[in-house]
């Protein structure tokens, strides 16, 4: 067991040592990193502009001018609709119009005839 661990470790030092590179200054680190996030906001920036074209492009194929102006009526429109509410298949035909025509109330007794039994 410890013979293992003594050959693993010598790898590792061989191949941390193969490396030959100490790590690198501060500055130099940090130029890289501004450079890759320059990198990175200019292909977003190529992106969004190329959206904005076909977008652009997508709205002018699109968009068509009005065909000729149309103007409705408000009297051709009243003639031309008829709105009934939706229950009105549900009730039944009526004979007379409730607002137009009362009907008689029947009276069922007597006007002096006394009480009903």
């Amino acid at each position: 067991m410890q013979n293992s661990d003594k050959g693993l470790r010598d790898q590792v030092r061989q191949g941390w040592v193969s490396n030959g590179d100490a790590e690198p200054p501060f500055e130099t680190t940090w130029q890289a990193a501004q450079q890759r996030h320059a990198a990175g906001r200019q292909h977003y920036r190529r992106f969004a502009a190329a959206a904005a074209v076909v977008a652009a492009v997508v709205i002018a194929m699109y968009a068509q001018p009005p065909a000729g102006e149309s103007y409705i009526e408000v009297a051709d429109l009243l003639e031309s609709t008829y709105w009934t509410a939706p229950s009105d298949a549900l009730l039944p035909d009526r004979q007379f119009d409730i607002y137009q025509d009362m009907p008689v109330i029947f009276e069922s007794t007597e006007p002096a005839g006394g009480a009903l039994l």
